[in-house]
């Protein structure tokens, strides 16, 4: 069962057209927004990238039934990984969870959440009025953790919607839940074409590609080092 500190760290975000999921992580008293940096992220037909999140910028939270604007104080995003990282305006009141991969093992049992094509429970008040994300489980099945940005690959399967999303685990013999990382997508399908592997047009494989929460911790270190002026806390 998934616990309150978890699902209360979970919100469906828009950065102008794109909407996505990004959670909440708490580092020395102040409060961090994580997401996939492309869901912070506009691109032309042609992929090139015309518009990103800066500081100074709005994007928006659901809540209430509807997108509220919230003003970003400070932004971060990696240059080895599908991470982005931001501080909001107001805090937003969770119960604690740490935000680490120790303990993290192969073929253990990983929870993803995310609002797959914007869809959510809504619980009202019970939530502060945020929406309620989905809840998805697979298994660590691989990984690059030898590599920048220390990727990984979950056996499960998720949607559009679920980019920026956590995912969390309980180390053996222990209770709490934990973030070790951040959904970037999922691998296509694909067939044998002329000797080469050519990607299926809109098919999914139902590997999910996550990226290592510590691309996001190093990044709250980045924005603590550089910052001149307090934090909301």
């Amino acid at each position: 069962m998934i616990t309150v500190n978890v699902l209360q760290r979970v919100f469906r975000l828009k950065y102008q057209s794109n909407t996505g999921t990004c959670f909440s992580v708490d580092v020395d008293g102040n409060q961090y927004f994580v997401t996939a940096r492309h869901v912070l992220q506009l691109k032309d037909a042609q992929g090139k990238i015309v518009s990103e999140l800066s500081a100074g910028n709005k994007i928006e939270i659901f809540r209430h039934g509807r997108w509220v604007p919230t003003d970003v104080m400070k932004v971060k995003h990696s240059e080895v990984s599908d991470v982005s990282v931001f501080v909001l305006q107001e805090k937003i009141s969770a119960h604690p969870m740490a935000a680490s991969m120790d303990g993290v093992l192969f073929g253990q049992d990983l929870y993803f959440l995310g609002f797959p094509y914007g869809t959510g429970s809504d619980f009202g008040a019970l939530n502060g009025g945020f929406p309620v994300a989905f809840i998805r489980k697979g298994i660590l099945s691989a990984s690059y953790f030898d590599q920048p940005g220390r990727h990984f690959f979950i056996d499960g399967h998720n949607n559009p919607g679920f980019s920026g999303g956590p995912v969390v685990f309980k180390q053996a013999g222990k209770t709490d839940f934990q973030v070790c990382g951040i959904i970037h997508g999922y691998h296509p399908e694909y067939n044998a074409v002329g000797g080469n592997l050519v990607a299926l047009e809109n098919t999914n494989s139902s590997i999910v590609i996550a990226y290592s929460i510590d691309n996001a911790v190093s990044l709250i270190e980045d924005l603590k080092k550089s910052s001149t002026t307090s934090l909301p806390i």
